[in-house]
């Protein structure tokens, strides 16, 4: 019983077997270098295959180009909340069965209610989380 229990509750068949698996590819939206590079390092751990996207603007052509299954996105935009929900909304629109984890230090449930509404999978609050919580969201998004 106690066997049958660890393969099935606690072990994943690529944790036993000595073998790359392709990892799904991911785009991160992060202004800051220091942080991106944080999510970059414990993703890639995983085996995920990251690229960085710092500019906004640019987003719409880094997910045409690489294709990914998900999108890390920072909401952290003074002042630009508006922009910031109006870009999710078209993101999401224009890539049908793409995943979006939002990101922020802080937000209101307000804002939080917002986001899920336009199609948000999850959200981390970076005050209340460690970088390496993201790798579990992802894993559990994508069913890794």
């Amino acid at each position: 019983m106690t066997m049958t229990y660890l393969f099935k509750q606690k072990l994943n068949l690529s944790d036993l077997a000595d073998f790359s698996r392709a990892g799904e590819k991911i785009l991160v939206y992060e202004p800051d270098a220091y942080l991106a590079d944080l999510y970059r390092h414990y993703l890639r751990v995983h085996n995920f295959d990251v690229k960085h996207c710092p500019d906004l603007a640019r987003i719409s052509e880094q997910i045409s180009e690489h294709r990914p299954k998900l999108v890390i996105f920072n909401t952290d935009s003074p002042g630009a909340w508006l922009k910031v929900k109006t870009m999710l909304s078209a993101l999401i629109a224009a890539f049908p069965g793409l995943r979006v984890v939002s990101t922020a230090y802080n937000i209101n449930a307000q804002g939080l209610s917002e986001l899920m509404s336009l199609g948000v999978s999850s959200h981390i609050n970076r005050r209340l989380s460690r970088p390496e919580d993201l790798v579990v969201i992802v894993k559990n998004i994508l069913n890794h």
